[in-house]
């Protein structure tokens, strides 16, 4: 039977369906397939648990449309240090089982600048972990203590001794480092009024944190945090919202900060290091 012993009824049912397939494929071939998370597990304790940090950090990278989304988890518990969870079933079973794209490491805020070898026996231990599961490390960098007369003049160079050790042994490791403590460093030595710090002198506060979010952002996607929000929701339920939000003005002045930071880190760790003697 040619098109033409076809009944008109059933013609057009037939065109009408072979439109149909044509806009099905159109679009089918339109439709960009989803981008793959990237999964990301924070271990350390309350400098990351601290507000929500690893919920900031995912919040951020879903402002930008431009990006892979982010999917983290955390291990913390307050106090602990890399040896507690190089030794600790929970953390391993976590680095083992999550399929994660990076295991970032935050050690207790003091040992890196006062038992750096605590520091490198810990690292050394969970970085093995990580790299069986086929995962990157990444070293949080933290903050020294808020440089007040007293810090200073029993812990002049905290800031330099913490820092050396995080480089030294992300270099030692192949690891990546997000430089938060350079950031705040720089960010506080251009205005030492900005709140980053807590009431403690010590923990960060809601500025404190969003400029380490943003110098995860950037380490991760390798990328300025410029335009992100000022602002992230952390989470919904009903009319509740838990937000986390500085002024936009201060936004603006930190991502720069943030961005350099991770530049200078990125230099430091590809640099030979220089020869003794």
């Amino acid at each position: 039977m040619n098109t033409s012993e076809i009944p008109r009824p059933a013609s057009c049912a037939i065109i009408v369906l072979a439109l149909l397939s044509c806009v099905s494929l159109l679009s089918a071939a339109a439709k960009k397939p989803a981008a793959k998370p990237v999964r990301v597990l924070f271990v350390g304790n309350s400098y990351t648990y601290g507000n929500k940090l690893p919920q900031v950090v995912a919040a951020l990278a879903a402002a930008d449309k431009k990006t892979p989304p982010m999917e983290v988890k955390m291990v913390a518990s307050g106090g602990k240090n890399l040896i507690w969870h190089s030794q600790n079933k929970a953390t391993l079973d976590t680095i083992a089982t999550g399929k994660w794209d990076y295991v970032i490491l935050q050690d207790q805020s003091l040992t890196p600048a006062f038992r750096p070898d605590n520091t490198r026996k810990g690292a050394t231990v969970l970085d093995a972990a990580i790299r069986k599961a086929g995962a990157r490390t990444m070293f949080f960098m933290t903050w020294q203590r808020r440089p007040t007369p007293e810090l200073l003049k029993k812990h002049p160079d905290m800031h330099k001794r913490n820092s050396r050790t995080y480089m030294s042994v992300a270099r030692e490791l192949k690891a990546l480092v997000a430089p938060a403590g350079y950031a705040w460093k720089a960010a506080y030595d251009k205005n030492p009024k900005l709140p980053l710090y807590a009431r403690d002198n010590s923990h960060p506060a809601r500025m404190g944190t969003y400029l380490a979010a943003c110098v995860f952002y950037s380490t991760i996607y390798n990328k300025p945090s410029a335009g992100l929000p000022a602002k992230v929701v952390l989470s919904q339920k009903g009319n509740h919202k838990t937000v986390l939000g500085i002024p936009p003005t201060d936004a603006k002045k930190l991502h720069p900060i943030a961005w350099q930071a991770v530049q200078q880190a990125k230099k430091e760790l590809a640099a030979k290091p220089a020869k003794a003697g």
